[in-house]
């Protein structure tokens, strides 16, 4: 039975999302992998202080309880450049690598992704800003065939690892380039309330993906639609709504929730905000996401308990996901209060 389940959960995996690429529960977490435009932390518009440079890492693993885990790495690096382009315009640039394996087959995805992104500060008081990203690369996937099995090496109820499997199968691997874009606008409505909204799109380029020696599959084209919100509730409450929406192919999904910060301490070198968040993917899981902001620092678990109808093989277990993101600032305005003297008469 637990073979059958595994058989079973790959079909339903695979089948519908017709190559479905990468992606987190924790997907503020990976600014890179959400949004090119995302390429340059804007701490500096939200915050009012200039952001110099901002590193991230993510781990996923899912799929644990009853199979052989799908596993994901990430990690990200980006900067934006402090020198106007144009008036209120400042240019970001970044890289990305994910790598990923998933299932029996050890089917890998590897890709090295460089981002570039231009952002215009809008309005009287610099209160929208209006963003634009491209992200091109290379990605590397391949399979181990030696742990699949085929049909036709089958004598009744008897697998014979030396029997023909009867496929064309080309290379184990396969490469290509890869192309993505995007757009994103932040509007600060006022010191308590910042909004946020933006439109990805991966696979720009269609890049061939083929396995069979007679195929000519193409990766479709894939869309993200995300918003959000930071609402100040209080001096040490903030509310931080979003949602989520993909497509690709026939396959979509959604996610929508909200995160809570509660601020800890706030005292010079020591600024501690507990967060908790609470997200629901459609039709397959509830999203619970614990953290804490350590001054620059930002670490984030979750937990996704599965309640799709794979929930009586997974036992309602889904994926542990690690998140860990650093923003370096060139003024981190951590509560320090800076006098200049004046000059004697």
């Amino acid at each position: 039975m637990k073979k059958f389940y595994a058989f079973l959960v790959c079909c339903m995996f695979f089948l519908p999302m017709y190559g479905q690429d990468i992606h987190f529960s924790q997907f503020q977490a990976s600014p890179l992998l959400l949004n090119a435009a995302n390429t340059g932390p804007t701490e500096h518009f939200e915050q009012n202080h200039y952001a110099d440079y901002r590193v991230g890492l993510n781990y996923r693993n899912q799929w644990s309880s009853f199979i052989k885990p799908f596993v994901t790495f990430s990690g990200f690096f980006d900067k934006v450049f402090s020198k106007e382009l144009i008036k209120g315009g400042y240019l970001g640039a970044g890289l990305v690598l994910y790598s990923d394996k998933a299932g029996t087959a050890d089917f890998t995805t590897q890709s090295f992704l460089g981002s570039v992104a231009f952002h215009l500060k809008m309005g009287s008081n610099d209160e929208h800003l209006i963003s634009v990203g491209l992200q091109g690369g290379l990605v590397q996937k391949g399979a181990n065939y030696d742990n699949l099995r085929f049909g036709n090496q089958y004598e009744s109820v008897n697998f014979s690892s030396d029997a023909s499997n009867g496929e064309s199968l080309t290379s184990n691997s396969i490469n290509y380039g890869l192309f993505n874009g995007g757009l994103n606008w932040s509007y600060r409505l006022n010191s308590d309330l910042k909004v946020n909204a933006g439109l990805s799109m991966f696979n720009l380029n269609s890049p061939k993906e083929r396995f069979y020696e007679s195929s000519d599959n193409a990766l479709n084209s894939r869309m993200m639609i995300s918003a959000g919100a930071n609402y100040q509730l209080s001096d040490l409450i903030s509310i931080m709504p979003a949602v989520l929406f993909a497509g690709q192919s026939k396959a979509n999904e959604f996610l929508i929730g909200s995160s809570m910060g509660y601020k800890i301490k706030d005292i010079p070198l020591m600024q501690v905000t507990g967060l908790f968040g609470l997200y629901y993917r459609s039709a397959d899981a509830i999203v619970l996401t614990p953290g804490v902001e350590y001054n620059n620092y930002r670490f984030g678990v979750s937990y996704d308990v599965n309640v799709s109808s794979l929930r009586t093989a997974t036992k309602m277990k889904g994926a542990l996901e690690l998140s860990l993101v650093y923003i370096f600032n060139d003024n981190p305005q951590l509560g320090i209060k800076k006098s200049l003297p004046c000059k004697r008469l």
